[in-house]
């Protein structure tokens, strides 16, 4: 894929936004891998449309309620102009603002910031853009392609090159639905994060799980800790 979104998925991810994004609104659980009575995340979402931006809000909640993180993504046009990722309970912050064909991106962890401007990678992806994103790759996926995007790995400041892949015979196949795997491009990073699984809906392009690794830190003791989760969406 070239580094400028294809003329063919632009306009795929516009027909699909008068759409889909009504239907788009969920609830999900999270449970750490192999933990399925460990809830430790309730995620919601909400989706704004102002012309042409749009405004992607995900929430994640304890079981009692607290707010843990919040992460927004600002579209125009279908471009990312903004991310902010807060985790306000660790003190953990992440942004990434366009600023024409460079990124400012930054991350903050207990008051130790550090912020750099990069070249602007595309197409790029954000968590809670994903599932609009992935729905316009998903015609090309079913064919066996594969597919490159950039995501904004936080902790380092970087926007990492990543590929997506249909895989046949996985643990998570289910009816009606394809499993997807998402893992660095690069050789390295790969073997440093364990990869995604995306389980879609083949109809609706809808995510109805996602299984691996995640940037929603857990809380292990008086640690806050990186680990594998479960991810199982109900929709609206």
């Amino acid at each position: 894929m070239t580094r400028k979104l294809p003329l063919k998925l632009c306009y795929t991810l516009i027909l699909f936004v008068s759409f889909a994004m009504a239907g788009d609104i969920f609830r999900a659980k999270l449970y750490p891998e192999g933990e399925p009575d460990n809830l430790v995340y309730i995620h919601t979402n909400k989706i704004t449309e102002i012309g042409d931006t749009t405004i992607f809000d995900h929430y994640y909640h304890t079981p009692e309620g607290q707010l843990h993180a919040h992460d927004q993504v600002v579209l125009v046009k279908g471009e990312p102009i903004s991310n902010f990722l807060n985790f306000d309970i660790i003190e953990e912050h992440s942004s990434f603002v366009r600023q024409g064909d460079m990124a400012e991106l930054s991350f903050e962890y207990k008051g130790k910031q550090k912020t750099h401007l990069r070249d602007l990678k595309t197409p790029l992806i954000f968590a809670p853009s994903q599932q609009y994103a992935l729905r316009g790759y998903l015609e090309q996926l079913l064919k066996g392609e594969t597919a490159i995007f950039y995501i904004f790995a936080p902790e380092t400041v970087r926007l990492v090159k990543m590929k997506v892949q249909m895989l046949e015979g996985s643990q998570y196949q289910k009816p009606g639905c394809v499993v997807l795997q998402m893992k660095p491009n690069n050789f390295f990073i790969d073997w440093l994060v364990d990869e995604v699984y995306y389980v879609i809906d083949t109809e609706t392009g809808r995510i109805m799980e996602q299984h691996g690794f995640s940037t929603i830190r857990v809380k292990n003791g008086d640690k806050w800790e990186f680990k594998d989760l479960d991810f199982y969406y109900s929709y609206e």
